[in-house]
């Protein structure tokens, strides 16, 4: 089937669009370096060694680990890097990827009780890049040599390794089901995948030109960020996409549940915009980040959570 394809240029509805500031701020302890959000928790891992847990409605702290500091090439000791978090709501466990010595990772695992144990150590070598529950039982492990592993939590087993392309790996999501995964590289490559089997059921290739920095996976569609100033939307049933253009390199983007909104980062000021997925007019851009901003998160249409190169987690308000 034909693949067609919208080009519009986001400065052209901005100075139409609503501007919005924040309506709340919650700070970290460190810059944030991965986020994930569930109901009211978000859980937020930061380059000063601290996994931290929020309740982004009162803002209030429910609990922060610190880890230990580690020795630099040099020798010297500083704070680990928390790579990468996640949370089952179903079992109450959280996932942990904390940096080790010589760039290497370690992979910690806690349930409910927060009892911790070690899934991958760094004597493992394993480039993990992106970590996230599939079900209570398994882990989807992306590398940066872009693979993706199903990995056996009570096992501690790799079930299957899948090679996706030889291009370096950049984000991935999971559908809302969690049998389905989208995936992109440096190449700007889109993978469809089937988590349970490994299978790759689309690919798409030349629509994002460069690295993808970001991907979401919403209601059979998909938004990709990219290097090239391109956030793509896909129409999975569809075999459709449409792209929309910036001035600047799209570093985060992320939908609603049903896909109808898309916001996304657009500018060297950090400006996300509010873009109908349908037309691709700006219904709004908000203003306030002050670094570079790596996740967007919709609580519903009216409320969004992002998150930046800093320590701050932001809270919108839509009219």
């Amino acid at each position: 089937m034909k693949r067609l394809f919208t080009i519009l240029f986001a400065p052209l509805f901005l100075l139409a669009a609503t501007t919005i500031k924040p309506a709340d701020t919650i700070e970290v302890d460190g810059n944030i370096m991965d986020s994930v959000l569930y109901g009211d928790t978000i859980f937020v891992g930061t380059d000063a060694g601290t996994f931290e847990i929020f309740n982004w409605n009162t803002k209030k702290l429910i609990s922060k680990i610190v880890y230990p500091k580690i020795e630099d090439f040099m020798g010297d000791l500083m704070n680990p890097k928390i790579l990468g978090v996640d949370y089952d709501p179903k079992s109450g466990a959280k996932v942990v990827q904390v940096e080790a010595k010589d760039g290497q990772r370690n992979l910690y695992y806690y349930d409910k009780s927060g009892k911790i144990s070690t899934l991958i150590d760094e004597h493992m070598h394993l480039p993990m890049r992106e970590v996230r529950f599939v079900d209570s039982d398994h882990l989807l492990i992306a590398t940066m040599g872009n693979e993706i592993m199903l990995f056996d939590i009570p096992q501690k087993r790799v079930i299957y390794r899948k090679q996706l392309s030889e291009s370096v790996f950049s984000d991935y999501q999971m559908d809302e089901t969690h049998t389905k995964v989208a995936s992109s590289c440096e190449s700007g490559a889109l993978f469809i995948t089937d988590i349970k089997n490994g299978k790759t059921i689309k690919k798409y290739f030349d629509i994002n030109k460069d690295n993808v920095f970001k991907v979401d996976f919403k209601n059979h569609h998909v938004l990709t960020c990219g290097k090239d100033k391109r956030a793509v939307i896909y129409n999975l049933p569809a075999d459709s996409h449409k792209i929309i253009m910036s001035d600047f390199f799209i570093y985060a983007g992320g939908l609603n549940a049903d896909a109808s909104l898309a916001a996304i980062q657009i500018d060297e000021q950090n400006t996300i915009a509010i873009y109908d997925a349908n037309d691709l007019a700006i219904q709004s851009k908000l203003v306030g980040h002050q670094s570079t901003v790596n996740n967007i998160f919709f609580i519903d249409d009216k409320t969004i959570i992002s998150t930046s190169d800093d320590n701050k987690i932001l809270i919108w308000r839509l009219p």
